[in-house]
């Protein structure tokens, strides 16, 4: 009697202990379904301390939307969500739970950081968490969740996840945000200068923002239907619908033209803004959508945002996922800085990620596709099975102002009027050296089309491409 008094007197101090955890996971899960494992696990140093067992993290299963996930979540009420070895080893063991079942890992980071104490142990302990999860990043997706603090070595843990979700309050760093912040004059606000504002503008380490455990769970729904989806389910929209789309239609108003019931997620979407990448379907179809924005750095496209769609394509490629690019970029936009800081190494990474991915690869000139911007995005020798343009279409080496200064100095020189003449001669080239037909006779484009025609081309491609 007495052994079973302690041991309901010690569950209910484990789950007053992480009361504020369990409401979170609760509100991002399907209700009743999360079976928790380890629920005793602790440390050495804490075997006769009963506030301690647990280690700072809850681990277990559940499902979100029906799908299947093994789940763990850093518990800042424990030890400070510290990272120490009996803590990595209960995360350990979730994630080869995950990776033995083949379920998506969802992982919630709230913690202080390391256990120094613990000393080399700990290391070694950080050391296998991460080998663990490189292993079964082969085989499963990884949706990480930064709730709180993510600091120290847990930050590194992070950019080996998939997609990552940041709460707006959050603060990510790998040393210590007083140490980060000291040379910032003042007393900043460690989430204004290390937050999901700081990090999304300046790298694409945090994928998406949420305001509160409903948006987060809103959001992680709507993920989890094109990275978990076992079977193409039927939906109300019209496979053979067309749009009104002028020539100079925006990325929202082409997205809007293409997916289902017009509806698309962003991924990264505050980092190198010039490359927009979406998740969406087309047909029912989920799908991976690479677009240039030719509103932002004045229609030219950045080597960070070939960096970024390149990271987007491996992602895509290791969930199977068809890839569509819609390209309308004047080319890439480069400097001094940007030469020096690796901009034809990122040339090089987006073109290696298109070549090297073994999945349906669609291409839609939207409006220009010059020089690397079409070779990366749109060449069939990189890798595209299908091609398309609209019939406003700009193919070509160089843009039609670098064309006339190579190759009508002269015409210019001796013209009456030479604004008159490079207006002219600007319009001659885009219309007899840079048209799509011309392209399209040497067969590196399969069809003109015009713009409100691109869903039904685009479904029917997509599935002619998956033999469905």
């Amino acid at each position: 009697m007495d052994s079973n008094m302690n041991l309901k007197e010690n569950i209910k101090s484990i789950e007053n202990a992480s009361s504020k955890i369990r409401k979170f996971l609760d509100g991002i899960i399907d209700e009743g379904s999360f079976v928790e494992t380890d629920v005793f696990a602790c440390g050495k140093s804490f075997i006769d301390e009963t506030e301690a067992r647990g280690e700072g993290v809850i681990t277990g299963y559940a499902t979100v939307k029906g799908n299947p996930v093994h789940i763990f979540a850093q518990n800042s009420e424990v030890l400070k969500g510290s990272l120490g070895a009996a803590h990595a080893e209960k995360i350990v063991r979730c994630m080869k739970k995950a990776a033995a079942n083949g379920t998506a890992l969802i992982s919630v980071l709230d913690s202080a950081g390391a256990r120094v104490g613990e000393g080399v142990e700990m290391l070694e302990a950080y050391a296998k968490l991460v080998k663990t999860a490189y292993d079964a990043s082969a085989s499963i997706p990884h949706i990480a969740i930064v709730k709180g603090n993510c600091v120290g070595m847990m930050s590194s843990f992070i950019n080996m996840a998939d997609f990552v979700f940041m709460s707006k309050e959050a603060v990510m760093s790998l040393s210590a945000p007083m140490v980060v912040a000291s040379d910032i004059k003042g007393y900043p606000k460690f989430n204004d200068v290390l937050g999901y504002s700081a990090h999304s503008e300046k790298s694409d380490i945090a994928h998406f923002a949420y305001d509160s455990v409903e948006d987060l769970s809103d959001k992680l729904s709507e993920l989890m239907e094109f990275i978990s989806a076992d079977e193409i389910e039927d939906n109300d929209d019209d496979p053979n619908r067309e749009a009104v789309l002028n020539a100079d239609a925006s990325v929202e108003d082409i997205l809007a033209a293409l997916c289902d019931n017009s509806k698309s997620i962003e991924y990264a979407k505050d980092y190198a803004k010039d490359v927009r990448c979406f998740l969406a379907k087309v047909n029912s179809i989920p799908v991976g959508i690479v677009a240039t924005d030719k509103s932002v750095k004045d229609g030219f496209t950045s080597s960070c945002g070939f960096k970024k769609a390149a990271k987007f394509i491996d992602k895509l490629d290791a969930f199977n996922l068809p890839l569509i690019t819609l390209v309308d970029s004047k080319g890439i936009k480069t400097c001094m800085e940007c030469e020096l800081k690796g901009a034809s190494a990122n040339a090089a990474m987006l073109m290696e990620a298109i070549a090297g991915a073994g999945i349906p690869k669609i291409a839609v000139i939207t409006g220009n596709a010059i020089g690397a911007t079409y070779s990366a995005l749109a060449s069939k020798a990189i890798g595209f099975d299908y091609s398309l343009a609209f019939d406003n279409a700009v193919i070509a080496p160089v843009n039609s102002v670098a064309a006339v200064d190579m190759f009508y100095v002269d015409e210019i020189k001796n013209s009456a009027d030479p604004v008159k003449a490079r207006a002219a001669l600007e319009k001659k080239y885009s219309d007899m050296e840079a048209n799509p037909i011309n392209v399209a006779r040497q067969g590196f484009v399969d069809n003109i089309i015009s713009a409100g025609a691109i869903r039904p081309y685009v479904a029917s491609a997509i599935l002619m491409l998956l033999g469905l």
